[in-house]
């Protein structure tokens, strides 16, 4: 059996020859062939000059640079197109997942899971990060249909077949679990260990967290249209009903309506909602243009593979 482990690196110059040196020893230790893909999301730092040495001196070690900062997901679908393994397997680069961990998820998928998560132990993040990843995980599971105790993460396997339907979606909003869940039912979750950050700190911020939520809810399901159009019809009742009032007042009690606050503020109101049900529906359409016209999940500058 061959197992492919794909690595999206971003600034990982401090963690990712460590990384390699502790996976070659695991799967060597299983008797398992296997290859290694660090894929360079265009790094700030001299990841790229490691990986180079990397690969120069252990031919089982594939390298990819991309143009530009496509971000982890894209990075991750460019690495899963140039691996060849029967378990494919994806992780960071900056040793929190644990590479000793990895048989974990390679055992699971050989029991006939087409898709396995690692789940945590002892989530060693933040309070602010631990909610996050509870509220993303509630949500997602909700969206994608999947089953309510599955946890979410990137530390993650999927064999050979599930690896070539994910390579044929083009978007240029990739999210792997997503596409992952939208082809199978058959996954589960494996528990593992999670180690302290030693090099620099999380690329993913509370701003790029909201983003990767916004993109999955945008992207993978009906959620905000249906709000939308949920708000619509609650704002036109309210717009009836206060026209009705006020013709009731002129018509029937004879009161002229007086009052231009009023008028001003209903205005406000109802324009407010329209201009945000405008721009989400110009959002919808951006993102529809950018499917039609092939954008490019990714752009490689060079690789050595």
């Amino acid at each position: 059996m061959k197992v492919s482990i794909v690595i999206p690196v971003y600034n990982g110059s401090k963690s990712i020859k460590e990384l390699c040196c502790r996976i070659d020893t695991v799967l060597s230790a299983n008797d398992w062939a296997y290859e290694i893909v660090l894929v360079d999301d265009c790094s700030r730092d001299n990841s790229w000059e490691v990986m180079e040495e990397i690969n120069r001196s252990e031919p089982r070690v594939k390298i990819i640079q991309l143009m530009k900062n496509f971000g982890q997901h894209n990075a991750i679908l460019c690495g899963l197109n140039d691996a060849d393994g029967d378990v494919v397997v994806t992780m960071d680069d900056d040793l929190q997942h644990l590479p000793e961990e990895i048989p974990k998820l390679v055992r699971k998928v050989s029991e006939g899971y087409d898709f396995v998560i690692g789940a945590f132990e002892d989530k060693k993040d933040t309070r602010f990060k631990k909610l996050a990843s509870f509220i993303f995980g509630w949500l997602f599971a909700r969206i994608f249909n999947a089953p309510e105790h599955l946890k979410f993460g990137s530390f993650r396997a999927m064999t050979r077949a599930v690896c070539k339907e994910v390579r044929k979606y083009k978007t240029p909003y990739p999210f792997v679990n997503g596409i992952v869940l939208s082809m199978t039912g058959n996954v589960a979750n494996v528990s593992v260990g999670k180690a302290h950050r030693q090099h620099g700190a999380t690329n993913y911020s509370p701003m790029k967290l909201i983003r990767l939520a916004f993109n999955v809810i945008i992207n993978y399901s009906s959620l905000i249209l249906n709000i939308v159009a949920g708000v619509g019809f609650i704002v036109s009742i309210l717009s009836f009903l206060i026209g009705g009032y006020f013709l009731f007042k002129k018509l029937i009690v004879g009161v002229d309506v007086e009052g231009w606050t009023s008028v001003v503020v209903l205005l406000s109101f109802f324009n407010g909602v329209l201009i945000t049900i405008l721009s989400l529906l110009g959002e919808y359409m951006v993102r529809i243009i950018g499917e039609v016209s092939n954008r490019s999940q990714y752009v490689v500058r060079k690789k050595s593979l």
